[in-house]
């Protein structure tokens, strides 16, 4: 019951941002300093940190849209929005935390460099 109730609070186009959010946290630690463009580590050295940065910004206007929306909404539609708008905050969070090593390292503040 609860996975069903949960997927019909975020949606379909809310689900899909989750589960690429998830996507991008699990490529994180694989994300290195050097530029790759010709084998599949394109994905992880150009791909993956372009999308972490598109990927912050949605995650911030969805959780702001689905504030806003829940505010004329019905109370179990406005408990459903409340509800995705923690999922995503907290998926935000981890999303910011994976990638910090890898976005200290580019500014070069990381420890040991």
């Amino acid at each position: 019951m609860f996975p069903a109730r949960l997927l019909k609070d975020l949606g379909a186009l809310r689900s899909v941002l989750l589960i690429c959010t998830l996507g991008l946290i699990v490529l994180a630690p694989f994300a290195g300093d050097e530029v790759h463009l010709h084998d599949a580590r394109l994905m992880t050295s150009v791909v993956a940190p372009a999308l972490m940065v598109i990927f912050v910004f949605l995650l911030m206007l969805d959780i702001t849209m689905a504030r806003i929306l829940a505010i004329d909404s019905p109370p179990d539609r406005r408990a459903g929005m409340h509800r995705a708008a923690r999922i995503e905050f907290f998926l935000l969070l981890a999303l910011l935390a994976a990638w910090a090593p890898f976005v200290l390292r580019l500014f070069r503040v990381w420890p040991g460099d």
